[in-house]
């Protein structure tokens, strides 16, 4: 009996080290002659560490150095025997650097000192990419291939590196239908900047959290600076922060730089994005907040909701001498445009700063409820709705030096100061240094709101949203004397 017990617990451990898999180490005093298998005997490169990485639960250890290589990840774990891991430093964790802004998502940036000077291609299934820094030769940081799935991408920094054509942060594939979009990943506590566009994304259910996107570049005429293009299905972006554009992104041209951004022109299901999820994020110096256009008018890009976020400012002036022709005028908050965009889009708690107007919505459908907009000059514009078919409530419309005529729907606020925190400080206000645009106890928004649905049941920093009584309009709801701190994670869905 002893003996079989032994044996048995010999097959136990050894079906746990086999479902633990294999780690491989690189370093910059290693040789890709070597089996890679100890700290000892690492491999030189990344690209021959991938080759050995074949089974579920491997891992990739990156020591610190710099990198120079184009890596394309092929092999796939498992769900049941894990992901295959790449992750740079020794394992213990990432290295972060403090950030004192109240908007950042997690009070830190991520710090690797595992450099990579060229990109990653995710090009199989359950793999996760973690603390790397990736700098930009023009391809961008990391890329992801159709039909990928089940993989993460976290902790790492993307930096566009002073490239001209620095290509995306994370570029996912597309233009193929939306049954062969990426799916199921987690994109979270990445710092992009630098880089074109912070994240082209063609992934359905799939989540974006708590990453920060800064500081866009590259002089390439007729392209536009987007924080985020969002294609897919079921997806959710959740509590990042965009900031930091500025007219030296456009460099004289007419460019766009918006916050999040979908398009659908084809009408052959390639461009889809759909039941889309937006809360709990914050951004500053962009064109337009939230631009969605089902051109081909079919519905591909419908049902979006949209909650609890702050958009604020146009991109600033950096001093560059560098003009922003799309940038003269101020941001529009939210546009519905050029098509019929399908039913239940929903624009419920935002807290708009400075923008032209509210809303231009041409023939779409959406509603809209409890958001704030404070004009910080004499712009007291509301709506161009055209033939939109729109709905809404108790919205609060105020400019410093301006008086709005009415609101737009019933319970509509006009001229009632919100009293925010701070509307920042720096080389242009515009830049939002400082910016806190939490409400005051003075404010007209505190107990204004109206119930919604979807149910917004928690504010911008994750406190509780009064359920059955007055809550708060705009992004957050106003808790008293206690300072705000950055939340994290996902806390407090959207239901």
């Amino acid at each position: 009996m002893r003996l079989l017990i032994a044996r048995a617990l010999t097959l136990l451990a050894f079906a746990a080290a086999a479902a633990q898999g294999a780690t491989y180490y690189v370093a910059k005093s290693g040789s890709d002659s070597n089996n890679c298998k100890s700290s000892t005997s690492p491999c030189l490169t990344i690209g021959h560490a991938q080759t050995l990485a074949i089974s579920p639960g491997d891992i990739v250890q990156v020591a610190p150095g710099t990198y120079t290589e184009n890596v394309t990840l092929s092999h796939s774990g498992s769900a049941s025997g894990g992901s295959i891991t790449f992750r740079g430093q020794d394992g213990t964790g990432c290295p972060t650097t403090p950030v004192s802004d109240v908007n950042t998502p997690n009070g830190t940036r991520p710090a690797s000192l595992a450099n990579v000077v060229g990109s990653f291609t995710i090009a199989g299934n359950y793999l996760t990419v973690d603390c790397f820094h990736f700098k930009s030769t023009g391809d961008g940081g990391i890329s992801v291939i159709s039909n990928a799935s089940n993989s993460s991408i976290t902790n790492n920094e993307i930096d566009g590196n002073g490239v001209v054509a620095n290509g995306g942060g994370i570029l996912f594939s597309g233009n193929v239908p939306s049954s062969q979009y990426a799916k199921n990943f987690t994109i979270s506590g990445n710092y992009i900047h630098g880089v074109s566009t912070g994240l082209w994304f063609w992934c359905s259910s799939c989540t974006v959290n708590d990453n920060e996107i800064a500081a866009l570049a590259g002089d390439e005429p007729g392209k536009d600076h987007d924080y985020i293009d969002a294609w897919g299905i079921g997806s959710t972006f959740r509590h990042n922060y965009m900031h930091d554009n500025t007219c030296n992104s456009c460099n004289g041209y007419d460019c766009h730089m918006d916050c999040i951004q979908a398009w659908n022109t084809t009408g052959d299901g390639t461009e889809v994005s759909q039941n889309i999820t937006f809360d709990r994020n914050v951004c500053f110096n962009h064109h337009e907040g939230v631009i969605i256009q089902d051109n081909a008018g079919n519905g591909d890009i419908s049902n979006w909701t949209v909650t609890n976020n702050v958009f604020a400012y146009g991109p600033y002036d950096d001093g560059s001498g560098h003009l922003c022709s799309a940038g003269t005028a101020h941001p529009w908050c939210w546009v519905l445009e050029d098509g019929k965009l399908g039913s239940n889009n929903a624009f419920l708690n935002n807290t708009c700063i400075d923008g032209a107007a509210g809303f231009r919505n041409n023939s779409g459908s959406a509603s809209f409820k409890n958001n704030l907009f404070y004009s910080l000059g004499s712009n007291s514009s509301v709506y161009d709705r055209s033939s939109a078919t729109t709905t809404g409530a108790n919205n609060l419309y105020y400019a410093a030096s301006g008086n709005f005529g009415s609101g737009a729907f019933t319970g509509d606020i006009v001229n009632k100061k919100p009293d925010v925190v701070s509307t920042g400080t720096g080389s242009s206000s515009q830049r939002c240094i400082g910016c806190n645009f939490n409400i005051q106890s003075t404010s007209a928004a505190k107990d204004a709101g109206v119930s919604t649905s979807p149910t917004v049941t928690v504010d911008l920093l994750g406190n509780p949203r009064p359920q059955g009584v007055a809550f708060d309009i705009g992004a957050y709801e106003y808790i008293g004397t206690q300072k705000p701190n950055p939340p994290t994670g996902l806390t407090g869905v959207v239901q």
